[in-house]
Formats: structure tokens, C-alpha cells, sequence
């Protein structure tokens, strides 16, 4: 009973609070109640570290300053849930001293010094311990559980204790300043917007069929109306694959299939691509590509005009354009304000009126070839 109060090796605590273990020193002997998740701790007695490793307790050589301090669990009174009957042999003993005489027996059985005496704070690479509570406030506690954590040091002292390896961790794990902002810089958007990306990639050029304003609309418009004027401009694309009569009148692109045949009085649009039979005059505004066999009916007015590797194609009406690149056999009448491209399997059987005209090996030109200079209008010869 009284092996508490002294500290003998031998001496057993009574039944653990919730929550709670029991933890004997290596070292010393001595039992304490420690958190039931503890990974390391310090004897209350001989100040050695302990660390506990699946509920065994190892010690190692780095020891505590406070050595020889209270145990709070073994001075306070013993639990409620303490075995209140005692044996029938043991006689029985003298009133128990209070908690304060326990802990005053116990530093004399120990040779060691008062409370007040203990031994000045190790260099700062020891961790200084906060003040335990006095035996008499643990006394009066109603549970051990509930005892209050220990206040912190007084602010005025702080300057002449040393920095802990603790207080040490906190400044480590303290958020870091933040830095000044930097400088803002031109995003990627604004340089496209500089640069005129951002309207090649969302906006698209439209056309008034009337008063020729050319202005920018998105590029998902399906329809537009002209700013200068207020006509109607139709922004889709059209794809024939059987015959069609109806003319075609669109700031978008026309595809006409293998099948496909249109027989109308004018194709305007954007760019042609045809693998059928068109019979109707076409104006593009951008590139006329031809990959098709039989004739075609009517002039065409393009930027670019382009016939592909595979066709065989004649043409019954003048082809006016800007650029001219021949990849397969092409039977007409060519007027270019550019350069006219005859590639190695290219063949032309018919004037070409052009401002050069280049052939690479293997390509054939059958008719008349005239050069002219600068940029001039071309105007067929009336028939």
C-alpha cells in the first residue's frame, strides 16, 4: 500500500483510467500511466527516455533534466474503481500521510533534493520541461484524466531561457513569409490577342454579298448579319451526294460527294471541294479543289485552284485564279494573276495565261503559254 509513496521497484498502480497503460521504466522500475497511443516518454523518476515499440518499453541515454520528478498518479489518492477491501492478514496500519507528506517521504528516501533545489536548465540541446502542478493541486483533481495541461512559461522569462529543440520545431513548422507578388506578365491569351491568334482561332472572315463589307464573326455561326449593310449572309457549310438544281448562295464550304451532281446557275461560297459533276458558274473566295473525272460546266473564280492526283477533268469554260497547281490531267483554258504549277503528273492541254509557269519533270503543257507582267486583269477573249 504504502510502496507508492516510497517508490519501491515492486510497487503496482491502481487499475488504469481509460484510455490509459501502464508504463514500467527499464531503468528504475517504476510505473506510470501514460496515453494508450504513446510512442515515447520520460520516467517520472529517473528521467530516461523511454519509447515504447508494441507495448515494450525500450530506454536509451538521453535523459530529462527534471530527474527525480512527481509522480502525479502515484502521490494522488487512489481511484474510486480501486479495490477497496483489504487482505485479512495485513494489520492494520497507521492513518495514511496526506499527498504532500507522501511526496516529501519519498524525496528523502531517494537523497534528493526539494522542489525548489533542482539543478539549473541543461544547454538548449535538452528539452526544459514545463513546470509540473504541485501534488496538492493534483490532490485535489477529481480525476486524473482531467487535469489541466501545464500553463507555459511567463513571456518575461523567455529571453534568458535557451531556445528548446521543441520551440525550435514550432518556428520550423511556423508558415513561411510570403513573398512579395511578382510582377504581372502578359498571359498566353493576351499574346494571342497581340499577336492575332485569338481571332484566327475563334473568329472566322465573312463577306457581305452585296456591299462586299468584310467584317469577323464567330467561328460556330451558322448565319451573320452584315454591319454596313443589314443583309442576310449564311454562314453554313453544304455537302451534296445526289443530284441538286438549287443554287448555293454561302460564306461557308461546299462538298460535293462522288455521287454528287449540281446542276444550278452559280455556286458562291467559301472553298470548293468536288468529287462529282457541277454544271454552274463558281466563285469562291478561297481555294477550288477538283478530284473528279468527266467535264465541267460554267467558269471558275477562285484564289487557288487545285486539281489533284487521280482526276481526269475538262474543263468546258475559262478557270480564273490566283495561284494554279496541276497534279493531274486538265483540259481547258487557264487564266492566273500568279504562278502556274505543273507537277510530275501533271498534264494541260489547252492555253494558260499565266504570270510564270513552272513544270517539273514529267509534266506536259499542250497549247499556247503566255507570260505577263505585274498583277494585271485578265480579261478572256470575248467569244
Amino acid at each position: 500500500m504504502f510502496g507508492r509513496f516510497f517508490g519501491t521497484k515492486t510497487s503496482i498502480l491502481p487499475t488504469p483510467p481509460k484510455n490509459q497503460i501502464e508504463v514500467v521504466c527499464p531503468s528504475c522500475g517504476a510505473a506510470q500511466y501514460e496515453p494508450r497511443l504513446v510512442v515515447s516518454t520520460f520516467c517520472k523518476k529517473c528521467g530516461v527516455h523511454l519509447t515504447v515499440e508494441k507495448r515494450r518499453v525500450i530506454a536509451s541515454n538521453v535523459t530529462r533534466s527534471g530527474v527525480g520528478m512527481s509522480d502525479p498518479w502515484a502521490d494522488a489518492t487512489p481511484p474510486a474503481q480501486a479495490p477497496a477491501a483489504k487482505p485479512a492478514e495485513q494489520p492494520s496500519p497507521e492513518p495514511a500521510p496526506t499527498a504532500a507528506e507522501g511526496f516529501g517521504a519519498f524525496l528523502q528516501s531517494k537523497n534528493l533534493p526539494a522542489p525548489e533545489a533542482e539543478a539549473p536548465p541543461p544547454p538548449e540541446t535538452a528539452e526544459v520541461p514545463a513546470p509540473a502542478p504541485s501534488p496538492a493541486a493534483q490532490a485535489q483533481a477529481p480525476t486524473p484524466a482531467a487535469a489541466p495541461a501545464p500553463a507555459p512559461a511567463p513571456a518575461e522569462n523567455s529571453a534568458a531561457e535557451p531556445i528548446t529543440p521543441g520551440a525550435r520545431r514550432a518556428q520550423s513548422n511556423s508558415p513561411p513569409p510570403t513573398p512579395a507578388p511578382a510582377p504581372q506578365t502578359a498571359t498566353s491569351l493576351q499574346k494571342m490577342k497581340e499577336q492575332g491568334m485569338y481571332r484566327n482561332q475563334y473568329f472566322k472572315d465573312a463577306e457581305c454579298f452585296d456591299c462586299g463589307h468584310k467584317f469577323k464573326t464567330g467561328r460556330s455561326a451558322k448565319s451573320a448579319t452584315c454591319p454596313a449593310c443589314g443583309a442576310y449572309i449564311s454562314l453554313e457549310d453544304v455537302e451534296i451526294n445526289m443530284t441538286s438544281t438549287q443554287p448555293i448562295k454561302t460564306r461557308g464550304n461546299v462538298l460535293i460527294r462522288k455521287r454528287g451532281r449540281l446542276s444550278a446557275t452559280s455556286v458562291q461560297c467559301r472553298d470548293l471541294e468536288c468529287h462529282g459533276i457541277i454544271e454552274a458558274n463558281v466563285t469562291c473566295s478561297g481555294d477550288a479543289t477538283f478530284r473528279t473525272t468527266g467535264s465541267i460546266i460554267g467558269e471558275i473564280h477562285c484564289q487557288r485552284f487545285v486539281v489533284e492526283k487521280g482526276a481526269d477533268v475538262a474543263f468546258l469554260n475559262a478557270v480564273h485564279a490566283t495561284d494554279v497547281e496541276i497534279q493531274a490531267r486538265l483540259t481547258g483554258t487557264i487564266y492566273s494573276t500568279g504562278p502556274v504549277l505543273i507537277g510530275a503528273n501533271g498534264a494541260i492541254n489547252g492555253d494558260v495565261t499565266a504570270r510564270s509557269v513552272s513544270i517539273e519533270p514529267g509534266g506536259e503543257l499542250n497549247g499556247a503559254m503566255n507570260i505577263v507582267r505585274g498583277r494585271q486583269v485578265i480579261v478572256p477573249p470575248a467569244l
